[in-house]
């Protein structure tokens, strides 16, 4: 803490020193005012509580993203190097940035601010003080013989320690949480640096190094050789985290940029194409408290088991498809069944980290392949193409993920592995979701917190556009969101939902025509696409829901932010199916949760298809559980009645389904405590549910919209 508060005097902006990087820290709400920052000693929490916070970030934080090596993690100094850049003023930039995430656990968000404030000033102190080092060095070689380039980049390399760049990267990862926009868009704006500081350093490139599996053991009754032994041991497990801590530090960057990309539609800071390194290793052997006890375990070659690199492991995942189907003649028709029984659809078996950045990597495929369609118009046509390579590279995916019998959809994990198998679950559920359907520029807008475009880009991501070139809806377009379970009962819930996209029957082709009363039941390629969507969306919400995982839970503050994210567009995804149908419907129906609708009678049975129904009572079922859980959760009223959930549900009163998940999914998400953004996304929601519930009643009075 005296190391802390020595450093923070250095980077006030005031006295004989001025430092240039200070006015650009953060926001103006989050600039410190003249007393306090008068007296860095006054504002930097105690040393009781500082420990408080790390061990929150250790407890809550860090078993998400486990890159940095807490055994050999220090914030011991000697008093002389306090102030130094190579002192416990990085180590405490370290040691801060931890506490911002850990008093946001503890909820004391004011104090988690202000520390992330002080992180991020240290962070600026050390680049300034980098920045100047580099410029000194490069005065001195050109007065001097130039050296070699390789020389020059190890240097470089070495000025640029890795808790600087660990420290900046939880700065960044602060900055996407927060709920304030300018705190935002300046983390977003420094993500680019990020990478660069990155690069700099040396990350990239030496998360590719080698390590020797060599290990001799030398037996000797003098003991020499022994002590040779534990000092070589020593060496190759330091040597080794150092190479593993190097690689996780550049996932966890590259998890942040995807998780951009796939929740606020920003353009990747690090692409797949920019990796080059092997995954990370099995949390097992990360975790080694020690070097005898890495080597017990197997050391380096063990740790070697399941070796592999990033780029081959995605490429397996793609080339799903084309190991299924070999020759272009052998080419099922878009979502018929494929067979798996005869070969495996991969052989990979990637640690648990490995697997969260796999799904990552699959996501930013599926923006990177929407991107490339940019300045054309995206058909029916192309979404079939994408879901016929994409889809078998998910369920690839979900055999990868299983092959670990310690990975468990459970929380915690029943194994004591940690909860990082069960956060790529919602990201898997979310890739089905975005094959059919693509909220990117809806995302882009709740970032800048544009609601009405918001409501504009949801309308028009629902949208299918050419209807006219696409095949009839018939048969031959279909997939079956559950037949992942053949792959792993606990990945979907449903059952077989074949007809959920491939038309209903060969008996009964709609689209074509109308029903024998006149009232047609044309149901568009783009309502197909929804529902098939919303049955990925609705399973995700359910099972979290039989688990007890969602942010109806009191535990919910440990969930992870995608979590969140993904419960919001998991309810985006069934308001917009529920809200396609209700406008095809509502005339004759009325509205679907607010109006009695007898599903056995005519005109339900003939304006209803199967899967509308299935798809319906699962909604129903969502709705049901969650009041239940809600009424609980708020107890009874002055009254004694626990009628809580109405001013959840319908607080004006109105029931439609669409609405009601809408608000659902916002009090759920608004329950994420720890992440400030997520009340972001829980205010879209409530605005998006107002406007759907016009919608619906417009749709009952025959003045419908253009357009969904």
């Amino acid at each position: 803490r005296t190391a802390i508060v020595t450093i923070l005097s250095h980077c006030l902006p005031f006295g004989s020193r001025k430092n240039s990087s200070l006015s650009s820290l953060g926001s103006p709400q989050i600039q410190p005012g003249g007393n306090s920052s008068s007296n860095p000693a006054i504002n930097v929490p105690s040393t009781q509580d500082l420990q408080r916070y790390v061990r929150a970030y250790l407890t809550c934080f860090h078993p998400h993203l486990p890159f940095l090596h807490l055994p050999t993690l220090s914030f011991d100094v000697s008093p002389d190097s306090i102030g130094r850049s190579n002192g416990a003023g990085g180590n405490g930039c370290l040691l801060l940035s931890m506490a911002a995430f850990g008093a946001a656990y503890e909820m004391e968000h004011a104090q988690s601010r202000d520390l992330f404030d002080m992180a991020k000033k240290i962070v600026f102190f050390y680049l300034d003080e980098r920045h100047k080092s580099d410029v000194r060095r490069a005065d001195t070689r050109l007065s001097t013989i130039s050296t070699d380039s390789k020389v020059q980049q190890n240097q470089a390399q070495s000025s640029t320690p890795l808790w600087l760049v660990q420290a900046r990267l939880l700065n960044v990862i602060y900055g996407h949480t927060c709920s304030d926009k300018v705190t935002s868009d300046i983390a977003s704006t420094h993500f680019a640096s990020l990478v660069s500081l990155a690069q700099s350093s040396g990350l990239i490139s030496q998360g590719k190094g080698n390590v020797s599996t060599k290990q001799d053991v030398h037996m000797t009754d003098t003991g020499d050789w022994t002590r040779m032994s534990e000092q070589e041991e020593q060496r190759e497990w330091l040597q080794w985290k150092s190479m593993e801590e190097h690689k996780r530090t550049v996932y966890v960057i590259f998890i942040l940029s995807s998780m951009a990309v796939a929740s606020f539609n920003h353009s990747p800071a690090l692409t797949n194409s920019e990796i080059t390194l092997d995954l990370p290793c099995d949390e097992e052997f990360f975790a080694a408290e020690s070097s005898a006890a890495f080597a017990s375990r197997g050391g380096v070659e063990a740790a070697n088991h399941n070796r592999l690199t990033f780029f081959d492991s995605l490429a397996d995942l793609l080339r799903t498809n084309e190991r299924q189907h070999p020759t272009a003649n052998s080419q099922p028709r878009f979502g018929s069944p494929m067979n798996t029984a005869d070969t495996p659809l991969t052989d990979l078996r990637p640690s648990t980290f490995g697997c969260l950045v796999l799904i990552y990597a699959l996501h930013n495929y599926i923006w990177e392949t929407r991107q490339r369609h940019q300045n054309r118009t995206w058909t029916n046509i192309e979404t079939e193409k994408m879901h016929m390579h994409i889809e078998p590279a998910l369920k690839a995916w979900q055999i990868a993920w299983s092959s670990n019998p310690q990975h468990s959809i459970e929380r915690p994990n029943p194994f004591g592995l940690g909860p990082m198998s069960a956060d790529a679950l919602p990201l898997l559920d979310l890739a089905y979701v975005k094959l059919f359907v693509d909220f990117g520029p809806a995302k882009a807008k709740i970032w800048q917190r544009d609601w009405d475009g918001m409501i504009e880009e949801l309308s028009r991501g629902f949208e299918t556009q050419d209807e006219a070139r696409s095949p009839t809806c018939s048969s031959e377009s279909g997939t079956d969101p559950s037949s992942n379970s053949v792959v792993n009962p606990g990945f979907m819930d449903s059952p077989a939902t074949q007809s959920s996209l491939n038309g209903a029957h060969a008996d009964k082709p709609f689209g074509t025509g109308q029903d024998a009363n006149g009232m047609g039941r044309s149901i568009s390629r783009r309502e197909r696409y929804l529902r098939t969507a919303s049955f990925y969306a609705a399973d995700s919400l359910s099972m979290s829901e039989k688990l007890g995982v969602t942010f109806a839970d009191k535990t919910s503050h440990e969930l992870p932010m995608q979590t969140a994210l993904c419960t919001a567009e998991c309810a985006q995804v069934l308001a917009g199916w529920i809200t396609a149908l209700q406008e095809r419907v509502g005339p004759y129906l009325g509205i679907v949760g607010q109006d009695h609708i007898d599903l056995a009678q005519v005109p339900a049975i003939i304006l209803l298809e199967e899967d509308d129904v299935r798809l319906l009572d699962k909604v129903r079922g969502i709705l049901s559980t969650a009041e239940l859980k809600i009424n609980m959760r708020l107890g009874p009223s002055a009254t004694g009645t626990t009628s809580g959930h109405e001013s959840v549900l319908s607080p004006d009163g109105f029931t439609g389904y669409a609405s009601q998940i809408l608000r659902l999914a916002a009090w759920m998400v608004n329950k994420s405590a720890v992440w400030p953004v997520a009340h972001i996304a829980a205010h879209g929601l409530e605005t998006y549910a107002n406007h759907l519930r016009m919608r619906a009643e417009k749709s009952v009075t025959g003045s419908m919209p253009v357009t969904l």
